[in-house]
């Protein structure tokens, strides 16, 4: 297996910042995803549920011909993509959770094997083809428009990404054992980010935020050093996200919110 060569980081502790603690909100789910607006969204199995900013459940959103859900993307809270792994089908849903199209089917545009599709502020959408091991952009329309280098020749043949989202004209690629790769929006490799991360991760247009083994971590984009930040509980949540003006910890059983005091 491919080993990632780390550049030398600073891991510091950061200042804790101020939480004010909000609320606690009861709901069972598997994934939990929070938006800039401050709308957090929990999936279980088919069925997908908003609560707005008051924190109450103000929308939800079933395909039961779909399958389960595999991954949402709410980067842009008023058109959200849900993957449909199972049956390899996109669908577009508005701020209400409400289709704003038919599902998409991605054999019909030549991909059979998606692992990974986020949304683009293009308005398409791009997908980790699996079978060529390639980044392909999609716009609006459904054309197919730009597409990376096989990306074998960067990570060897044994590539499992496990997230992608595009942020700030750029996409980033998480390839564990490798790094976080990272593309322009016609799909050149830029560089690849030293950081073994499991799974899901957030960017801003300075930092990189990521939560593992029950801490949360920040990136910094330009200076490529690493901090820890100082959560204001110590256990029991099984991710972490932040939002402009926001903490979330998200459990199996629900959430708690903290209001972040510069």
């Amino acid at each position: 297996m491919y080993l990632i060569i780390y550049i030398s980081l600073l891991v510091q502790f950061l200042l804790p910042a101020e939480f004010q603690f909000v609320k606690s909100v009861k709901v069972d789910g598997v994934r939990h995803f929070s938006d800039p607006m401050g709308n957090v969204y929990i999936i279980k199995n088919n069925h997908l549920v908003k609560f707005v900013q008051d924190y109450t459940q103000a929308a939800e959103y079933t395909n039961l011909f779909l399958g389960n859900i595999h991954s949402i993307d709410v980067s842009d809270p008023l058109r959200i993509l849900i993957y449909y792994k199972d049956y390899n089908q996109v669908v577009w849903v508005d701020n209400f959770l409400s289709e704003i199209s038919s599902p998409i089917w991605l054999d019909n545009l030549g991909v059979d094997q998606a692992q990974l599709v986020c949304s683009s502020n293009q308005g398409g959408f791009w997908i980790f083809n699996g079978l060529n091991n390639q980044l392909q952009y999609f716009n609006v329309n459904l054309q197919f428009v730009h597409e990376s280098i096989t990306l074998n020749s960067l990570t060897g043949p044994d590539i499992q990404p496990t997230y992608m989202l595009e942020k700030s004209r750029n996409v980033y690629l998480n390839v564990p054992g490798f790094g976080i790769l990272v593309f322009d929006l016609f799909g050149n490799y830029a560089k690849t980010i030293p950081l073994e991360i499991p799974g899901e991760f957030q960017v801003t247009d300075q930092n990189l935020f990521y939560f593992k083994a029950g801490e949360l971590y920040s990136f910094n984009l330009m200076t490529n050093s690493t901090g820890k930040l100082q959560l204001p509980e110590e256990d029991g949540f099984i991710k972490v996200e932040m939002q402009p003006d926001f903490l979330y910890l998200f459990r199996h059983q629900g959430y708690s919110i903290y209001k972040i005091r510069d």
